[in-house]
């Protein structure tokens, strides 16, 4: 008898074993299936990325451009379809800028955050729309200008990063300096 219970538990471990592996090889091939593939593809520089999202040109200010916020380190460049973007480092916050194809929206920025102040601000003859959680501190700038839109979006590090925003004049830079 006990015989035949060890043989009895033998066979069930070997087919327990053979039960979960499979289940494993179907979960792994289930997830590597399942998921929105990246739509953003990295590129060389600005440039490369404002051609493959066929944008034009895509002008930003250069490296170690010094500012109130700090000096902009810029760091990636990637494209999706009608849309370039830039990620950096102003100071010791991000910096994110964005050129696309005027299209359905005038915010290409892919921020949605609500934020508790808005105000416009004039740029030569661009009108941006900067929105932040304290009052003349931007976190997201957006602009139109021909067929193109424009955003910038800020975010501080650590505590800072619900409420720290660039100032009036280092949007009026950048503005200036992105195309």
């Amino acid at each position: 008898m006990k015989k035949r219970m060890i043989s009895l538990f033998g066979i069930l471990a070997v087919v327990a074993t053979l039960v979960l592996s499979g289940c494993n090889e179907s979960a792994e091939v289930a997830s590597e299936s399942v998921g929105i593939p990246n739509p953003w593809t990295e590129d060389e520089n600005a440039e490369a990325a404002a051609q493959a999202a066929v944008v034009g040109y895509f002008d930003l200010p250069e490296n170690g451009t010094e500012y109130e916020g700090g000096r902009l380190d810029w760091m990636t460049f990637r494209h999706m379809d009608s849309l370039a973007e830039a990620e950096g480092n102003i100071g010791a916050a991000e910096i994110v800028v964005r050129k696309g194809l005027k299209q359905n929206s005038d915010d290409v920025s892919g921020d949605y955050t609500e934020y508790a102040h808005e105000w416009t601000q004039e740029v030569d003859y661009f009108t941006v729309k900067c929105y932040g959680q304290e009052e003349s501190k931007t976190m997201k700038a957006i602009w139109l200008s021909n067929n193109f839109s424009y955003s910038i979006i800020i975010r501080g590090q650590g505590d800072d990063a619900k409420t720290y925003g660039i100032s009036d004049s280092d949007i009026d830079s950048l503005v200036r300096a992105i195309q």
